[in-house]
């Protein structure tokens, strides 16, 4: 029978799993055009953050918000050890260090996706959408298995 930590192990895997699934698949089936999903996968993400943990973005400061959603994912969540964020003009800048997906993204990326359902992204960006009611593209998804970090990119318009 396992142990109380390897079940914590393996409902990641299977987590993994199904979020490698769910990419490979919707890229398959869509190609590049899977890119577009994002927006409303960050959407139903942000919604369930706002719901199960009370985040409130309604009259934060963009940084705080920001800076807030990164806490959530290494604090409360545990996904990864550090998570950094900036934004600058019209540009949000993440570097998020040991996820729990980073050997996901690497393999979709090995197989020829692009990730494009990382949560850290996808809810960074459904905040600000929301919160500035501007629109936003995804233009960075960098993978160092090597340094065991992402860094992402959004720009909003």
């Amino acid at each position: 029978m396992a142990t109380e930590e390897e079940k914590k192990r393996n409902l990641a895997r299977i987590n993994a799993m199904i979020i490698y699934g769910l990419e490979k698949g919707l890229w398959n089936l869509l190609g590049e055009s899977a890119l577009a999903v994002t927006t409303k996968v960050g959407e139903g993400m942000l919604e369930m953050l706002e719901k199960s943990m009370g985040l409130e973005i309604e009259g934060e400061a963009p940084q705080e918000m920001l800076t807030e959603i990164g806490r959530l994912f290494v604090d409360e969540f545990g996904i990864a050890v550090g998570f950094d964020i900036e934004q600058e003009d019209s540009a949000v800048e993440m570097t998020v260090q040991n996820c729990v997906l980073l050997r996901t993204e690497a393999d979709l990326i090995a197989d020829g996706i692009q990730p494009f359902m990382c949560p850290f992204l996808n809810i960074a960006a459904a905040a600000m959408r929301k919160r500035m009611g501007l629109k936003t593209r995804i233009s960075q998804i960098n993978v160092d298995v090597g340094a065991k970090q992402c860094s992402l990119r959004f720009e909003m318009m």
